[in-house]
Order: C-alpha cells, then structure tokens, then sequence
C-alpha cells in the first residue's frame, strides 16, 4: 500500500526561485514545452503523443514501466480511516503558480487539472495534495474535439420531439470540454447464501358459462397454477472491474451509461495524458463508491440465484452476501462533456472519449409532442373507420368453442 497512499510526500513546485519555495502553499505541477519553439505542449487524441500548438512538433509520451496494480479494498479502508483521523488539515488544491506568466491561480476544488486562466498554459497539479488516494492508471483521449463536435451534432439532429431551435443554442463549440473523469474499479469474489421459493406451473380445466349471440353456452378454458416449493442454497460469483463514477459534477443517469470502456487498455498514469485537458479529482471516496458497486453486484447475483433456483418462477425471501479478496483501482477515464440553457434551464451531454457513446439530456417539444399525438389518434380512427366499413367487427365471436347450448 506505500504506493497508493502519498501522505508523508513532500512535493517541490516546479518553479525554483526563493520566493516559490518559501510559499507552502504551492503544491506540486507540471507543464510540458516545446524544445523547438517554446510553446505549450498538449496531447493529441489523434497521434497519441504531445504536439506543439504553435508549430506542430510531436514528442513521445513518457509511459512509466510499471503494471497495473489492484489494491486491496480492506487494507485501504483501514489505512484511509487512520490518515483521516491523524491529519490536521483539508487536502484540497490551494494555490497554482503558473510556469509561464508567473500568476497565481486556483483551480475548482474538484480538479487537478487546465490551463492558467491568464495565459492559458496548460497545468497539471499533484492530485495527493488533495486526495489520498491517487490515480495510478488511465484511458487516453482518443476522439479529438473535431470528431466529438460532429457527433455531438448528428445527435442532436437526430432528437425527435427537440424544439427546433434546439440546434443554435447547442452548436457552441467552446461548451465542448474534454475532461478526465475519476473512477472506481472494485474486484471481488462473493458467496451469497439464499432462502427462497420455486414455482412449478400447471394448469387446471375450467367450465365456465358465457353468453354468444344472445345465447348461454358453456365453454372450456385452461387455467394456469404455480406450485410453490421452500428452496434455499449457495451461489458464488466473481466480479472484475465493476466499474463506480467517482464524480458528482455530472448526473449519474449519463455517467453510469457512458460504456463499455476498454479497460484492458489501461496505462499507468502520466501528467502527459492530461496535459491540454481537464481532470477531476475523485468527490466519491473508496468506500462510498463500494456501496454502490454492492448494488451493481446484487442485481447480477440475483440472477445467479434465481437461475439455481430453477422452475418455472422463482421468489427470493434472503439473501447474505460475503465479499472475499476485494481490490479497487482508481482511474481517469477521458469524455468530451457539453452543456447549455434553453430557457433557464442547463442540459448536459457527455461524449466517450475512447468510442464516441454519447449520453445526455434534452429539451422536448411540446407543440411537436401534441401533432404527433393528435396524428397518431386521427390514423387509428381512420383505421377502426376502413375496418368497420369492411365488416371485420361483424360476428367477432364465432370463434369460441361451443361446449354445451341451453
């Protein structure tokens, strides 16, 4: 766990001259110059590498050589109480010192990572200055603004229902951001013990009386039963990389619909991804996002039990889930994130940034929704209208089974 956790890390900001040094407010950054020219370096979606805004040169990504590692959920959970219990102060990011124009700035409280809101140089701070826990693997960028910009327009094209002037309030570039949202992966192995029901179908024969053109007549029909059974037992199931949001900037309902992700590509994590981008630090810890991977997890583990079940139905009274050998890692994973108002009110759209999934939210039309309606309704009277003329309602009992006439 001494990789994991840098507590007891002293960082040195980039800047060396007295001034910086003295000032403990500064944390740790990074920014990445052109040997050519000068000029910001940032990472390019397209070649994978860090390329030169002003004259275009390529430099090659500096990938740390090292696996990546699970950690062990309860050793975390232990460690994070005792470092919360003995430290003194809020980690939080304070204070930015730009390495090109000299200012001091601050970023959100949830990131680590822009660019100085005076000159626009691209910085990357230290996260373990205002987490515990730091990011030791990521997914690089592979959609470039270019493309996430179209796909972002063919969608919103596509809305049916969208007001029509839903596409001049969207067709912003500037609102399209590209940002390193924080993750939880958890592994674990379950064994859930269950107490429950199985439910065989059969069916029972049933005379009934009914009325058939002005007569009473008696007809059979099958009536289906379900035979219910104690059962109970034992399933175990084993869950890799179920995948947690650790941010609460954006709705839950778009980030949790943002996959698949190819998290077999992950690569250790390097400022040089980031570079160029924004990047958030986790708002939802390790053990809170556990709780909401226990969720992910039940709903698949009820689908084991009533599968071991069997039958024809299956009813679930208990269940007692044990974890075993649990890990987490923490990582970025890149989208291209998009917001605006349309009459007070802000809509945001989120774009993958490995694939192009996109998820979102939107305006409807009422005015759109009520044609529709009233058009929809217009065609099935139309319809019930042809099929009246045609005779189809004409005799439309003739077809039961007539079992006895009285």
């Amino acid at each position: 766990m001494s990789r994991l956790f840098e507590k007891n890390t002293r960082f040195v900001p980039l800047k060396t001259d007295k001034k910086t040094q003295e000032n403990d407010h500064i944390i740790s950054q990074a920014s990445f110059v052109c040997k050519n020219c000068g000029s910001d370096l940032v990472f390019s979606p397209e070649s994978q590498d860090l390329r030169c805004r002003n004259c275009g040169n390529h430099y090659p990504i500096n990938i740390p050589e090292e696996e990546i590692h699970e950690y062990d959920f309860e050793q975390a959970v232990h460690e994070l109480s005792r470092l919360r219990h003995n430290s003194s102060n809020d980690r939080r990011i304070s204070v930015i010192h730009c390495p090109s124009c000299g200012a001091d700035f601050s970023f959100k409280k949830t990131e680590h990572a822009g660019e100085c809101p005076y000159c626009a140089t691209p910085v990357v701070a230290s996260t373990a200055e205002a987490r515990f826990i730091i990011p030791r693997s990521l997914l690089p960028f592979r959609i470039e603004k270019k493309q996430a910009i179209e796909i972002f327009d063919e969608w919103i094209g596509s809305r049916w229902f969208a007001p029509s002037s839903l596409k001049d309030h969207s067709k912003r570039d500037e609102k399209l951001i590209g940002i390193y949202l924080p993750y939880w992966t958890y592994d674990s192995q379950t064994y859930s013990q269950y107490r429950g029901q199985r439910g065989m179908t059969y069916y029972d024969r049933q005379v009934y009386t009914t009325v058939i053109n002005g007569r009473r007549v008696q007809q059979v029909r099958m009536v289906p039963r379900i035979r219910w059974t104690p059962v109970a037992g034992q399933v175990s199931v084993h869950f890799d990389d179920v995948l947690i949001g650790a941010t609460k900037t954006l709705p839950r309902t778009i980030i949790d619909h943002l996959q698949p992700w190819d998290l077999e590509n992950l690569v250790p994590y390097s400022e040089q991804f980031i570079s160029g981008f924004r990047s958030e630090i986790y708002q939802v810890t390790v053990d809170q996002g556990f709780l909401q991977a226990e969720n992910v997890m039940e709903r698949t583990i009820r689908q084991h039990i009533r599968y071991d079940i069997g039958g024809d139905h299956q009813r679930i009274s208990a269940i007692n889930t044990q974890h075993e050998n649990t890990s987490f890692k923490h990582v970025l994973l890149p989208v291209w994130s998009a917001a605006f108002k349309y009459h007070g009110k802000t809509y945001r759209y989120v774009i993958n940034g490995r694939n192009g999934t996109i998820q979102g939210e939107r305006p409807y039309s009422i005015i759109k929704i009520s044609i529709a309606v009233i058009a929809a309704i217009a065609v099935m009277l139309a319809l019930l209208f042809v099929m009246q003329q045609q005779g189809v309602f004409n005799g439309a009992g003739s077809g039961f089974i007539q079992i006895n006439t009285f």
